[in-house]
C-alpha cells in the first residue's frame, strides 16, 4: 500500500467523525468503515466484554465471535485473555485466546485505552492474510476515534445508571414499610426479570393485606420501575424494567432489622 493510499484510508476513518451528528459516533459505523478498508470482520468490545460494535454481513457468518450480537457479552475467559494484550498485536493465533472454529484466521488486536486506563478492545479478523504495518497504523488511528467515543459513552452510561438508581430510590421512599416488604418478597420469588405472582399469597405469607401488596406494585409501576399485566387465574404477570430495583432491595434488606 502506498503512502497516499494509507493517507486516503485514514481520511476515510476521520470522515466518520466529520459526518457524525453533534460529534456522536456510532461504533457500528466505525466497524463498517474498517471492515471495508481492511476486508475484515471487526468487533469492538467494552472493558467488561460486551460487544458494542461490529460490522454485519447479511446472510453470512462472522469470522470471529459469530453468534454474539451487539449488546451481548463474550465469554469471560476470552475477554480476560484479550485484556492481557497491552499493545497492538498483529497476526495473533485465535486459539491462544480460547476461540473456536478459527482455522486459517488471523487476528489483529488493539487495546482501546487512554492515560493508562483500559476502555475496551478492537478485534480485526480475516482469513489467510497477515497484517501489514499499514494495517496496524490504520487500526491504531481508528483506536483514537474509539477512545473519544468510548469516553463519551462511558460518561453517558454512568449518568444513565445514576438516573435509574435515583428513580428506584425515589420509588422506594414513596412505599410504606409493608409495601416494601411485599415488593421485596415478590422480587425474591421472581425467576429472572419477569414472572407471575399471586398477590393474596404474598400478602398471606407476610401477614399483610392483599391491597397493600397491590398498592405497592401500582406505585412501582407508576414510577416506571416495573410493568404488570393480568395473567388471569394464575395471578399477575410482572416484568422488571429498571433492574436497579434489585440492588435497592438488597440494600433495604441489609439495613432492615427484620
Amino acid at each position: 500500500m502506498s503512502r497516499i493510499e494509507l493517507l486516503d484510508r485514514i481520511r476515510t476513518v476521520n470522515g466518520i467523525i466529520q459526518k457524525s451528528k453533534a460529534g456522536k459516533v456510532v461504533f457500528t459505523d466505525i466497524c463498517d468503515c474498517l471492515g471495508r478498508l481492511l476486508s475484515a470482520d471487526i468487533v469492538v468490545l467494552s472493558l467488561k466484554g460486551k460487544v458494542i460494535g461490529r460490522n454485519v454481513h447479511p446472510g453470512e457468518k462472522s469470522l470471529v465471535l459469530d453468534g454474539v450480537k451487539v449488546g451481548e457479552r463474550i465469554e469471560k475467559a476470552v475477554n480476560k485473555r484479550l485484556l492481557t494484550i497491552l499493545s497492538t498485536q498483529e497476526n495473533v493465533n485465535p486459539t491462544l485466546l480460547g476461540l473456536e472454529n478459527v482455522e486459517g484466521m488471523m487476528l489483529l488486536v488493539t487495546p482501546v485505552s487512554i492515560a493508562g486506563k483500559r476502555l475496551g478492545t478492537l478485534i480485526v479478523c480475516r482469513r489467510d492474510e497477515v497484517y501489514s504495518i499499514d494495517d496496524i497504523i490504520l487500526c491504531e488511528y481508528a483506536d483514537t476515534v474509539l477512545n473519544l467515543e468510548m469516553q463519551r459513552s462511558e460518561t453517558e452510561e454512568h449518568e444513565e445508571e445514576d438516573r435509574r438508581e435515583k428513580m428506584v430510590k425515589g420509588a422506594f421512599s414513596a412505599l410504606s414499610h409493608s409495601e416494601v416488604l411485599g415488593a421485596v418478597r415478590i422480587l425474591d420469588g421472581l425467576s429472572g426479570e419477569e414472572g407471575t405472582i399471586v398477590a393474596s399469597k404474598v400478602a398471606e405469607s407476610l401477614g399483610i393485606t392483599r391491597s397493600v401488596v397491590v398498592n405497592g406494585l401500582r406505585k412501582l409501576e407508576s414510577a416506571g420501575i416495573i410493568e404488570t399485566s393480568s395473567a388471569g387465574m394464575k395471578g399477575t404477570r410482572i416484568r422488571i424494567i429498571n433492574t436497579e430495583i434489585y440492588d435497592e432491595a438488597e440494600r433495604w434488606k441489609a439495613n432492615s432489622s427484620l
